[in-house]
C-alpha cells in the first residue's frame, strides 16, 4: 500500500477468489490487513479532529481579528477623546481668562453702581428736599384744582367741601397713616423715590402732570383744613389781584398740597422744624381769616404758633386775606361805626 493523492492505495494485486473470501487470508496477510484498516480509521479521526482544529482556528483567528478591530477602535475613540479633551482645556483656559476678565469688569461695574447709588441718594435727597420746599400754583388752584376734583368725584359739590372732608376722599384721614382710597392725578400710584413706595404729596403729582404748576414755593399759606374748598382759593385769588400779584408766578406753599399725607404721620417728622424752615424760605406769609369775627382760625392753636413764628422769631411780614364772608362782615362793621 502507499499513500496517495490524500487516501491510501493498496498495490497488491488480491485474486478475485481470494477477495471472495474463498480463499482464506493467511494470518500474516490477515494482521496486515486489519492494521491497514486501524490506520485508515485513526487517519480518518485524524482528519476530523484536524478539521475541527482548522474550524477553532478560523474562530480563534476571526474572535483575534474582531477583538483587534475593537482594540484599534477604542484606541482611536480615546485618541479622539483625548483630542475633545485638549481642545476642552484649550476652551477651559480660555473661559478662565474671560472669566477674569468679567471679574474685573464686574468689580469696575460694582464701583460705577455704588457711585451712580450715592449720587442717586444725592439727588434724591436734593429732590426730596426741594418738593419739601415745593409750591404749588395759584394758578392751578384757581382754574385747574376744583374741575379736576369734579371729575374725579363726579356728582359731588367738591367746592363746597372742606379741606377735612377732602382729605378722606383722596385718603383715610381717620387711620394712623393715611391709607389711599383713591388716586387723583396720580397721587396714590407715583412711587416716592425717598422711600421707594407708591403715594406722593399733591404737589408732586401735580408737578408730574405739568410742571409749570409747581416751583420754589414764595408764599406760606397758615390757614386751618376745616375752610371750604372754594372759598379759600377765592380769597387767595383776592389777595393776588388786591397786591398786584400774578397768580402764575405765586407758587404757595401749602400743607395739605405739599406734605405726603402717607409719610407724615408714620415718620413723625417734626412739623415745627418743617414749618420754620418752609416759612424762612417762602419770606412772605398770608393768614386767611374766614370771618371777620369768631374766625376759625382763631380756635386752633396752632395757626397762632404759626403768626407767633413768622411775626416774633423771624421777623417776617405776615398780610391777612379775608374769604368773601369776612369781607362782607367787615364791610358791615365798618359801615355801622360810620
Amino acid at each position: 500500500i502507499r499513500w496517495t493523492g490524500g487516501e491510501w492505495t493498496n498495490m497488491r494485486v488480491v485474486p478475485t477468489d481470494l477477495m471472495a473470501g474463498r480463499v482464506p487470508l493467511r494470518p500474516a496477510e490477515h494482521e496486515a490487513h486489519e492494521e491497514v484498516k486501524r490506520l485508515a480509521k485513526e487517519l480518518e479521526e485524524a482528519e476530523q479532529q484536524i478539521s475541527q482544529e482548522n474550524a477553532f482556528a478560523d474562530a480563534a483567528r476571526k474572535d483575534f481579528a474582531e477583538k483587534d478591530a475593537a482594540r484599534r477602535a477604542a484606541e482611536e475613540e480615546a485618541q479622539r477623546k483625548q483630542k475633545e479633551a485638549n481642545a476642552a482645556a484649550q476652551v477651559m483656559k480660555q473661559i478662565d481668562l474671560r472669566c477674569k476678565a468679567c471679574e474685573a469688569r464686574h468689580r469696575e461695574l460694582q464701583e460705577a453702581l455704588t457711585k451712580a447709588q450715592d449720587v442717586l441718594a444725592e439727588a434724591t435727597d436734593k429732590a426730596s428736599a426741594e418738593r419739601a420746599e415745593s409750591g404749588v400754583s395759584l394758578h392751578f388752584l384757581a382754574n385747574e384744582f376744583v374741575p379736576e376734583l369734579t371729575r374725579h368725584f363726579p356728582g359731588v359739590d367738591v367746592a363746597n367741601k372742606t379741606f377735612s372732608e377732602l382729605a378722606d376722599m383722596l385718603w383715610d384721614s381717620s387711620g394712623q397713616n393715611f391709607a389711599h382710597k383713591t388716586d387723583f392725578l396720580g397721587h396714590a400710584s407715583l412711587v416716592d423715590p425717598s422711600d421707594g413706595e407708591a403715594g406722593v404729596s399733591l404737589t408732586t403729582a401735580i408737578w408730574a402732570k405739568n410742571s409749570a404748576n409747581v416751583d420754589k414755593a414764595n408764599m406760606f399759606v397758615s390757614w386751618t383744613w376745616q375752610y371750604k374748598v372754594g372759598p379759600l382759593i377765592e380769597a387767595l385769588v383776592e389777595h393776588a389781584r388786591r397786591n398786584g400779584l400774578a397768580a402764575d408766578s405765586l407758587f404757595l406753599w401749602v400743607c395739605f398740597f405739599t406734605n405726603n399725607q402717607r409719610t407724615w404721620l408714620g415718620r413723625h417728622q417734626d412739623g415745627v422744624a418743617v414749618f420754620t424752615a418752609n416759612v424762612a424760605k417762602a419770606q412772605r406769609v398770608v393768614c386767611v381769616l374766614d370771618q371777620y369775627q369768631d374766625s376759625l382760625y382763631f380756635r386752633r392753636l396752632w395757626t397762632l404758633f404759626e403768626v407767633f413764628v413768622a411775626c416774633i422769631v423771624l421777623n417776617l411780614k405776615v398780610d391777612l386775606a379775608m374769604m368773601d364772608d369776612g369781607r362782607t362782615q367787615l364791610a358791615d362793621a365798618r359801615m355801622r361805626e360810620i
